[in-house]
């Protein structure tokens, strides 16, 4: 299977709808940096996938890889879609489109059918990917600069599932069989060994009250006061009394707090009730009283100021228009020697006399304004410190009273607790005797603990043997279960041992496979000369459960380490070609290339190219995007197109706008057979 075409519209650099079509044998691709030479590669990567895998940044300044698979630039796609397709060597093609508002066409089931062959690895798609498609950004990161460990991980997933994986699966399936019945023969061995534990402490305690017994008797007096309806049968009258026992030290509990109580609030009372107190109180009282005349009077006489400005703003009012009219008749002046405001005959004289007068009331009567307001804040300044002290001394009531209904609550709260516990109110106001019947209470409970004591210990003989007869039953049962145990854990060793067994076979199948790489990698490692002294490679393999591949030149030297940049991307594309020839799980035999010169000298470049022309020849169809014109040329003349097997030159360049566009999409001829044959076609020039 190799690839037949890409169809681009609105994915990536590519705005317009672009179709590639690829040579059978080969195409290469030019075009200078950043006109969408990898955009063909990144489209073949998604088409199978559905990502693309070359960014070691997921999500960067909240934006991530997704928002920059489609077209950002000016103008508007006519579709946003990548279409794939491929075609067996029977002319069967098989296409995958996915576009921005469906997806894909094709399940990732089709897609790994139509790839891939049994025994495929695990991320099958994944891994196809990796190792067709050879990006010049992860030749070193994914050969030389990979950890040991993750090393031979992407070789053994590139190669293939093993054969053995099943039997691997299946070995991990009977440990955790053998792990879990183990567990639960164990943990049954554990209950039985405390059950017996229990049994034996019990047998222990039996034995302890034998040696107690006394009178049963005087026990049974006892437990009869306590108890004066328990039944007559032994062990009902044990069990009653043990319940009274039980009720009666929780009460004895109750009657402790209740004296803790009692006395908090007997203390409180009598600091209420003492004669300094009743008399701070009565003084607070009388203060508050003398405040409050104080207070009164003097808003009386804020009341009287106010009351005596209101009426002083009024004739102020009556002043402020006798003003207007004086001015008013003052302008006017005498009319026929008559008053312009009451027309009263006045002489000049008269006139003049009449406005001072009424001048003067009106100055009169502004003063009285101003005395009035004086007057009111005299009063209101007065009236402050009043009122202050009528606060402090209402305060310090308020205080009194909040003492006296916290008292109160305390007292009620009391009585509660009485009620709620059933106690005998007698003793509410009586502390001491209280605590008198708690210790009187108290000798009672142990009188009643011993009786029953001895009532216990005359059934201690009936109880120790049936307690003798559950341990021997429980030691049976403990043998058992030991025996259980040890099979049980002598079967875990045995799974676990197969388990390491099918471990060390499958890491011994690895190695085999492994092994197919090594001349690969040696051959292309010598073609490439990225050392000039050490002219092989070799790898290890080490480890057994965690598996690690190292790479050595020279006397066991790391090249990740000793060689330069241009010569570790030489070294890596040795180890991804080795990888890439070495898949037997794919019938897609594509190789792709995207810009793998880049700091690589001419002559490994050069190297490079024959390798390319070698594995052109092994069947393999390759597809190379390079920067260099003359480089493409060389490829185009190397890599030799056939007339079942052409070739493609394609050269690509951004458009006006922005778009990348095929420039210029060339078929390469093959090469002429047999043009030296024949006399005829043979001419001396120059006498040779």
């Amino acid at each position: 299977m190799r690839l037949d075409f890409i169809e681009i519209s609105g994915f990536r650099g590519f705005r317009d709808k672009v179709r590639v079509s690829f040579g059978r044998g080969f195409t290469v691709i030019t075009g200078r940096n950043g006109v969408g030479k990898s955009t063909l590669c990144d489209a073949v990567e998604f088409a199978i996938t559905g990502s693309i895998d070359k960014y070691a940044v997921e999500k960067a300044a909240k934006e991530s890889v997704s928002d920059y698979l489609w077209w950002r630039g000016d103008g508007t796609p006519n579709a946003h879609y990548v279409t794939v397709s491929f075609i067996t060597d029977s002319g069967e093609p098989f296409t995958i489109t996915r576009t921005r508002e469906s997806g894909s066409n094709r399940s990732e089931g089709e897609i790994r059918a139509a790839l891939c062959v049994e025994p495929a690895p695990e991320d099958a798609l994944k891994q196809l990917t990796r190792t067709s498609i050879i990006r010049d950004e992860w030749i070193a990161a994914l050969s030389l600069d990979l950890t040991e460990t993750e090393r031979f991980d992407l070789v053994r997933s590139a190669l293939g599932a093993l054969e053995g994986s099943e039997s691997g699966a299946k070995a991990k399936e009977v440990v955790a069989a053998a792990e879990a019945a183990h567990t639960r023969n164990d943990a049954a061995y554990e209950a039985a060994r405390s059950k017996l534990s229990d049994r034996l402490v019990q047998q222990s305690e039996a034995q302890a009250t034998l040696t107690r017994s006394g009178d049963v008797a005087a026990a049974l007096q006892v437990v009869a006061a306590a108890v004066p309806n328990a039944p007559t049968e032994l062990s009902a009258r044990i069990a009653a009394g043990r319940r009274a026992l039980a009720d009666r030290r929780g009460q004895l509990g109750r009657m402790g707090e209740a004296l803790v109580l009692g006395r908090d609030v007997a203390l409180r009372q009598q600091a209420f009730n003492a004669p300094a107190a009743v008399a701070e109180r009565q003084r607070a009282s009388d203060a508050l009283e003398r405040a409050r005349q104080a207070r009164d009077a003097a808003e009386n006489a804020v009341a009287e100021a106010e009351g005596r400005l209101a009426k002083e703003e009024a004739t102020d009012a009556i002043a402020t228009s006798l003003t207007l009219l004086v001015e008013h008749g003052e302008k006017l002046g005498l009319h026929d020697d008559r008053c312009p405001l009451c027309a009263a005959t006045r002489t000049s004289e008269e006139f003049a006399s009449g406005l001072e007068v009424a001048r003067q009331r009106i100055a009169a009567l502004s003063s009285e304004v101003r005395t009035a307001r004086e007057a009111l804040a005299i009063a209101k300044l007065n009236a402050r410190e009043p009122a202050a002290t009528f606060q402090a001394a209402e305060a310090k009531v308020a205080a009194n009273a909040d003492e006296q209904r916290r008292l109160r609550a305390q007292e009620l709260a009391h009585v509660e607790f009485y009620d709620k516990a059933s106690l005998d109110h007698r003793f509410i106001q009586d502390p001491d005797g209280l605590e008198q019947e708690i210790a009187q209470e108290r000798d009672r409970l142990i009188e009643l603990e011993r009786a029953l004591l001895i009532l216990d210990a005359s059934q201690s003989v009936s109880r120790m043997s049936s307690i003798e007869g559950q341990v021997a039953v429980l030691r049976d049962e403990i043998e058992k279960l030991a025996d259980a145990v040890s099979r049980s854990q002598a079967a875990l060793a045995s799974a676990r041992e197969i388990e390491r067994s099918v471990r060390r076979v499958s890491a011994e199948i690895i190695d085999e496979r492994l092994a197919q790489i090594s001349p690969l990698l040696n051959e292309l490692y010598q073609r490439l000369r990225p050392h000039a002294d050490w002219k092989t490679i070799d790898y290890s393999i080490r480890g057994d459960v965690r598996r690690f591949l190292s790479l050595r030149v020279g006397e066991g030297l790391n090249p990740q380490f000793v060689f330069s940049s241009g010569q570790r991307r030489a070294a890596g594309l040795a180890f991804l070609l080795s990888v890439h020839l070495a898949r037997a799980w794919t019938p897609w035999h594509s190789l792709l290339l995207d810009d793998p010169v880049q700091h690589i000298d001419d002559f490994r470049a050069l190297q490079l190219v024959e390798v390319l022309a070698a594995l052109r020849l092994d069947g393999r169809q390759i597809v190379c995007a390079v920067e260099d014109p003359a480089l493409a040329d060389l490829l185009c003349r190397r890599l030799l197109s056939t007339s079942n097997e052409g070739g493609r030159r394609l050269d690509i360049d951004l458009g006006p706008q922005g778009s990348t566009n095929v420039v210029s999409d060339v078929e390469i001829p093959p090469m002429p057979v047999g043009v030296l044959r024949g006399s005829s076609s043979l001419q001396v020039v120059g006498g040779v």
